[in-house]
């Protein structure tokens, strides 16, 4: 076990003048690292894992009391806000985990205050299928549960440690059946040789469900992520794809023209339910080229949020319709 002092936090990056669509969504750091061993994930090059503050393979809070309370006080806010777990590590790995130190598991913990409610929503991010705790509670519509899933071939190769995809969809089609919200993130989208068939796949069977949302990625790197998976014995190989940055400098990229027949093709497979497509953390010019309008994106409420209100330069973002803001 570790301890943390803040659990809840808004995101930071990238910056207001970054012409990168995301916006400072809120998240609740409830677990340190991550069981699973992704050749691409982002904690390896931050600090708290570089230094070794936190162990990469997962922890959970000794403070925990002090969570739940930053739950409660962040709950009275007057606004409608999505509360995002999963961005720091994965959202239900450690469900369990906290049955031997609080008794209950987090999913015990947490839903219940938000059902409670019916103002904010709680969104947990994950790869697991650890859902067993989550079944036991009655549905209810401010809770999100959203995967994050991949071609078979692409989880198979950098995915280490994860279950498969059709097991993490398995796992949502049981939610939703027992009549909770489920979303979807098809991220990060890899070029690997025959991709169109295997992302093909993946997407028929995701449509199967007609989920709330469905939000896309492709691959994307900090400058010494690749020196850190090495580092931590992970395939870096993945990262030899990325050639460029994007326009803001935020991250390496896929070459465009490649990024872009990525995008195009989930755009054109993923049949559009009660909510558009939506993509993560891209850049406007990317949005405009795929031919994209924002519809709210995976960590928001919706296309109203708030924070999509407070963004000073919102009038930069011509695929949104300010009209219904």
């Amino acid at each position: 076990m570790v301890h943390r002092g803040s659990f809840i936090k808004q995101f930071k990056s990238p910056g207001a003048n970054s012409s990168i669509v995301c916006f400072k969504f809120w998240e609740l750091v409830v677990a340190a690292g991550c069981p699973f061993s992704c050749s691409y994930c982002f904690l390896q090059a931050t600090p708290s894992y570089v230094f070794g503050h936190y162990p990469i393979k997962g922890a959970v809070f000794e403070n925990w009391r002090d969570m739940i309370q930053e739950v409660e006080v962040w709950l009275e806010h007057p606004i409608p806000r999505m509360l995002v777990i999963g961005e720091l590590q994965d959202g239900l790995a450690f469900d369990s985990a906290y049955r031997k130190i609080a008794g209950r598991s987090l999913t015990e913990m947490l839903i219940p205050l938000f059902a409670n409610q019916k103002k904010h929503r709680l969104l947990f991010l994950t790869k697991s299928t650890v859902i067993r705790n989550a079944l036991r509670l009655s549905p209810t519509s401010q809770v999100v549960f959203s995967w994050s899933v991949n071609a078979e071939e692409a989880a198979q190769r950098w995915e280490s440690g994860a279950p498969t995809p059709l097991r993490r969809i398995e796992a949502a089609r049981k939610m939703m059946e027992a009549g909770w919200p489920v979303r979807f993130r098809l991220d990060p989208m890899i070029p690997f040789d025959g991709w169109q068939e295997g992302y093909r796949d993946i997407i028929e069977k995701l449509n199967e469900l007609n989920p709330e949302m469905i939000t896309i990625g492709a691959l994307r790197a900090s400058n010494t992520l690749k020196a850190h998976a090495k580092r931590n014995g992970r395939d870096a190989s993945v990262f030899d794809m990325l050639t460029v940055k994007d326009p803001s400098g935020f991250k390496w990229r896929l070459p465009e023209d490649v990024q872009i027949e990525l995008f195009r093709f989930a755009y054109r497979n993923i049949e559009k339910g009660r909510a558009a497509p939506a993509l993560c953390k891209e850049d406007v010019s990317v949005w405009e080229t795929v031919g994209m309008k924002f519809k709210g994106c995976h960590c928001l409420i919706g296309e109203n949020d708030e924070i999509v209100q407070q963004r000073h330069d919102l009038a930069n973002l011509p695929f949104i319709d300010h009209a219904g803001l």
